[in-house]
């Protein structure tokens, strides 16, 4: 079993179901949702490209998947987010559509400094709570320093290296017929939410290896947690 904390927006809000919808997954329910009509793109295949990043929920990372320590449990995981997230204020941030490599992302043109700090802070306050001993996969395509951040911190995109964004397909050429269109499909869909709030840390967790990560808790940094049930 592993946990991940996550900025995701609270789930009775509309860019959870924008989120959801787009990925055909919602990580709260467990249950799958009807995706958008996408031109030039069928169904089929709209589902295949979004079948990586649905596993994961709509979600940008903060705190990539980890397992917990001995002696560690689920409650003591939310008690230090909570406390964690008490220590932030509210801020917005400005999203677009961009390619991230070979993915299509949602993603700032102009992260404020308090994301950086917010995402820095998720992982070094985690770092007593995680299985140290549990194996990092490695990672083709990595250079020297996030090799030695995935040694050090299990994951190669922190601190410096660190990319906020909310994946929106798996792998695609951005070049192509199908990319183009996902693209512009993505655009009329996300269209609303070119300025979203980050007002809290998100707590996902995954039951087993490989099964679709599901939204456990919501803790606000005005001190207000919630903890949901499957």
């Amino acid at each position: 079993m592993r946990y991940a904390l996550y900025y995701a927006p609270r789930p009775d809000s509309a860019f959870w179901r924008a989120g959801s919808g787009w990925l055909g997954q919602d990580a709260l329910s467990g249950l799958q949702v009807l995706q958008p009509h996408a031109p030039g793109v069928d169904a089929d295949a709209l589902a295949e490209l979004t079948a990586a990043p649905a596993r994961y929920g709509w979600h940008a990372t903060l705190k990539a998947p980890f397992a917990l320590g001995a002696g560690v449990d689920e409650a003591a995981l939310l008690a230090r987010t909570a406390a964690l997230a008490r220590r932030f204020q509210p801020f917005e941030l400005s999203l677009d559509v961009a390619w991230l490599t070979d993915f299509l992302v949602l993603r700032p043109a102009d992260p404020p400094p308090e994301l950086a700090e917010l995402a820095a802070a998720c992982v070094v306050d985690m770092e007593p709570l995680a299985d140290r001993a549990a194996p990092s996969q490695a990672r083709a395509g990595l250079d020297a320093r996030q090799e030695q951040l995935r040694r050090r911190w299990g994951y190669p995109y922190v601190f410096e290296q660190y990319r906020f964004h909310l994946t929106l397909s798996g792998r695609l050429r951005p070049d192509d017929a199908a990319g183009r269109a996902l693209e512009q499909a993505a655009r009329r869909h996300f269209a609303a939410f070119s300025r979203v709030r980050v007002d809290g840390v998100a707590v996902f967790w995954e039951p087993a290896a490989g099964q679709p990560f599901r939204y456990l808790a919501h803790c606000g940094f005005d001190g207000q947690a919630a903890r949901y049930e499957a």
